[in-house]
């Protein structure tokens, strides 16, 4: 079941990096003071609503607004509803996701940083779950150790990737507002993968090393990135969290 495999990895991967998002949040939040946090963030909410705005140009939903930017950290992009339907919703209230995951990549082209995409091709379509998120974990874990083996902490450079990856990291999340506005067509998208599994796997019966499964593999692998990235931004909340600690308990 190459096709179904693939759209299902697709989907586990999408839903772990959209969790791991909402973990960094509410760690940051912890981390730092309210007011503070969300002026530091203030590039990757920028981020969250230009992805939004691009997706409803590339769906065809009219904006009628658009805030970039609040002081309590929040912005916004009212619009219309796309002529791409369902589809469309999906794109609109997902591309956060893409757009924050682009800034990265460019970040660390520019920066020249150790955590970056690798030429990562996939052997085919996992058809097991669990082969797929041991695969995903592997790349993970080699990021962190690369970033670990190489990152200098006298560098600028070092420093501004952090900061930035904080800020695009953060800057992933779907509101719930994006999740319930995306809900209908997420479902009908699931529908349609699951109408595709039928004819291509069932009625053509194809095989799970084509090229369409291998792209369909090897982008899905790519995401070993961002969740890279949201491990270290997650590790510099927690040291922050630590350091913290003793003027905590002080105060109380």
């Amino acid at each position: 079941m190459p096709t179904l495999a693939a759209f299902l990895n697709l989907f586990l991967g999408v839903a772990l990096l959209i969790l791991c998002t909402y973990g960094l949040r509410a760690l940051w939040i912890r981390a730092l003071p309210g007011k503070a946090l969300a002026w530091l963030i203030a590039p990757g909410v920028a981020v969250h609503e230009l992805s939004h705005a691009a997706g409803c140009l590339l769906t065809g939903a009219k904006i009628h607004s658009m805030v970039l930017f609040r002081s309590d950290g929040s912005g916004e992009v009212r619009h219309g509803p796309p002529k791409l339907k369902y589809v469309g919703d999906v794109i609109i209230s997902l591309a956060p996701l893409l757009g924050c995951t682009i800034c990265l990549w460019l970040l660390g082209v520019l920066l020249a940083s150790p955590v970056n995409f690798y030429a990562v091709r996939a052997q085919g379509v996992q058809t097991s779950q669990l082969a797929f998120l041991w695969d995903l974990a592997g790349l993970v874990l080699r990021d962190l150790q690369l970033a670990l083996e190489t990152a200098s902490l006298a560098s600028w450079r070092t420093w501004l990737f952090l900061y930035f990856a904080m800020c695009f990291t953060l800057g992933m999340a779907p509101s719930r507002q994006d999740l319930k506005n995306g809900s209908v067509g997420i479902l009908v998208v699931a529908l349609v993968a699951l109408v595709v599994h039928l004819v291509v796997d069932r009625l053509i019966r194809a095989q799970p090393d084509g090229p369409v499964f291998a792209f369909i593999g090897g982008l899905t692998l790519k995401l070993h990135y961002p969740l890279a990235v949201c491990a270290i931004t997650a590790l510099v909340a927690g040291l922050i969290l630590l350091v913290r600690a003793p003027f905590r308990t002080r105060r109380r």
